[in-house]
């Protein structure tokens, strides 16, 4: 595979992953709505998706890294036209996996591969590696198997299916991860408002990360938030969903299975949106969707 890649979508996680590859020696070829992140982004920047398709020497493959919803529709349709028979995309957002296999065969009429790459690891992973979960036409993953393999720590991706497989291991992945803050944030709330006064967070979230069987990179997040500011104040307890934990809740309704750890989780973060600063736990929450994935915090400074 030659190393010459588009990228579309320059934000925290495109323009990351433009920067590594062209530190990994790949001509890179850059397009963002933003025409100032194009200006700052690592690679070539292309002033439209056309000019990026005519930029690229075929076979073509590009990476797209779009929010969900009418950005992925709006930059496939512009990617029908520009590209040829041929041609890979690889949508490595967040995408629902029932339009993703819609979307597939709507690019197949034009001879376009679409390959789905759900990617956990947020803008820290997309410069130092990410785990990556595939789905799609196998012949074109093998094809493109290299740029996986570089944009991914080590074991950390794989192709798991047809169409939609890779989104659909990614939704559950975040479904997962749901839970699993949930159930962080509510230990820490009993930690910070039970039985004993004053037990450092910051030092509680240490010895969890070395041996402890709840060891994870969520544990180590929560010890650096609680680093900078050990009671969360002025943090308030507002916990969006972008969407995977709604999808996953809506898949295993369909498929009968009780997801119920997680259906919680879901439905905790709408709780958390009504009132005014949330409880310990909904603000444990919302710091760690900023250490990992560096989205907005509420505070009572920027209401």
């Amino acid at each position: 595979m030659k190393k010459e890649v588009g990228v579309i979508g320059l934000g925290k996680m495109g323009g990351n992953i433009a920067q590594n590859l062209v530190g990994q020696g790949y001509d890179v070829v850059g397009y963002d709505v933003d025409a100032e992140a194009v200006d700052e982004a690592a690679g070539e920047g292309a002033e439209s998706i056309d000019a990026l398709a005519e930029a690229l020497e075929p076979p073509r493959l590009v990476w797209m890294s779009v929010p969900h919803g009418d950005p992925v529709d709006e930059t496939l349709d512009a990617l029908a036209d520009a590209l040829d028979e041929g041609d890979v995309v690889v949508d490595a957002g967040n995408s629902d996996f029932r339009k993703t296999r819609e979307r597939a065969e709507s690019l197949d009429e034009e001879g376009v591969v679409l390959l789905d790459a759900g990617c956990s690891g947020g803008p820290s992973g997309a410069l130092e590696g990410l785990s990556i979960m595939v789905g799609g036409d196998r012949e074109a993953f093998e094809r493109v198997e290299p740029l996986f393999d570089d944009l991914s720590v080590e074991g950390g991706y794989e192709h798991f299916g047809p169409t939609g497989a890779g989104h659909y291991v990614k939704m559950v992945h975040n479904g997962v991860e749901y839970a699993m803050m949930q159930a962080i944030g509510e230990g820490f709330e009993l930690l910070a408002e039970g039985e004993y006064d004053g037990i450092d967070l910051e030092d509680v979230a240490r010895v969890w990360s070395n041996g402890s069987v709840v060891e994870s990179r969520l544990i180590r997040l929560t010890r650096r938030a609680f680093g900078r500011n050990p009671r969360l104040e002025g943090v308030k307890g507002h916990v969006p969903d972008s969407g995977e934990g709604r999808w996953t809740v809506e898949t295993a309704i369909e498929n009968d299975v009780p997801a119920t750890g997680i259906a919680h989780s879901l439905f905790a973060r709408y709780r958390s949106r009504v009132g005014d600063e949330g409880t310990f736990a909904d603000k444990v929450l919302a710091v760690l969707r900023h250490e990992f994935g560096g989205h907005d915090v509420e505070t009572e400074n920027n209401e």
